[in-house]
């Protein structure tokens, strides 16, 4: 082998060790670049798989309060109307009682929005302010109530505020000509004033003051305990 066969020969063999090096990291890095994408899907894969779980827990729960408030506002719109029969019920009562104690009832209704108004004009007479005095106590009723009880109301009412309200004012008391459009009970004008002692007026305090009370009467369980809306 000649001189120029031996250089050759090296050339040649340094070209494949090289080739062969640079053939092992080109590999090397496809494997590297491989293993970088799988992860990366990997990653994309669970950033998906997350992102529908949540989506999918986030509709589950916006089902679940959904559904939970159409259950409470059922359960309310139930339970007022338990309440609206409970109090319609006491309305009933009251307008069917008997003769004797329906008339008792609108007396002493009477009988307090005269003592009433009467203790009002001494509050305001103690702290110097003028008093308004009126020509009459005009009392109405509906229709019914008129003919049936209107004047034994004015009188009994009269007789029974007589102490409090005094002569004077007791005569200026007086059952109106006029009626009144309401279910029950009376309306004592004076003036440009009107003390509404209607029975729909009255049930609707009661039931102001009393709802919750019935509420957890209608609404206890086994233990006494109230449910929950």
């Amino acid at each position: 082998m000649t001189g120029l066969d031996k250089i050759i020969d090296r050339i040649l063999g340094d070209a494949k060790e090289q080739a062969r090096e640079i053939l092992e990291a080109a590999q090397s890095d496809c494997r590297k670049m491989a293993e970088d994408f799988a992860a990366r899907a990997e990653e994309i894969r669970a950033e998906i798989a997350e992102g529908a779980q949540q989506k999918g827990e986030a509709l589950v729960s916006r089902a679940k309060s959904a559904a939970a408030m159409r259950r409470r506002n059922l359960l309310l719109k139930t339970k007022n109307a338990l309440i609206d029969e409970a109090f319609e019920a006491a309305r009933a009562e009251v307008l069917d009682t008997d003769f004797g104690k329906y008339r008792e009832l609108l007396t002493a209704l009477l009988t307090q929005a005269l003592v009433e108004e009467a203790k009002n004009a001494e509050r305001s007479l103690a702290l110097g302010d003028e008093i308004t005095e009126f020509d009459t106590y005009e009392v109405l009723m509906n229709r019914e109530d008129r003919a049936a009880y209107g004047t034994a109301v004015v009188e009994g009412a009269k007789r029974a505020a007589l102490r409090h309200i005094g002569e004077a004012r007791a005569a200026k008391v007086r059952l109106s000509d006029r009626t009144a459009d309401i279910d029950g009970g009376l309306i004592l004008r004076y003036g440009n004033i009107e003390a509404n002692c209607s029975l729909s007026m009255l049930l609707g305090e009661m039931r102001r003051l009393l709802e919750s009370k019935v509420a957890a009467i209608l609404f206890a369980d086994e233990n006494g305990s109230t449910a929950e809306i």
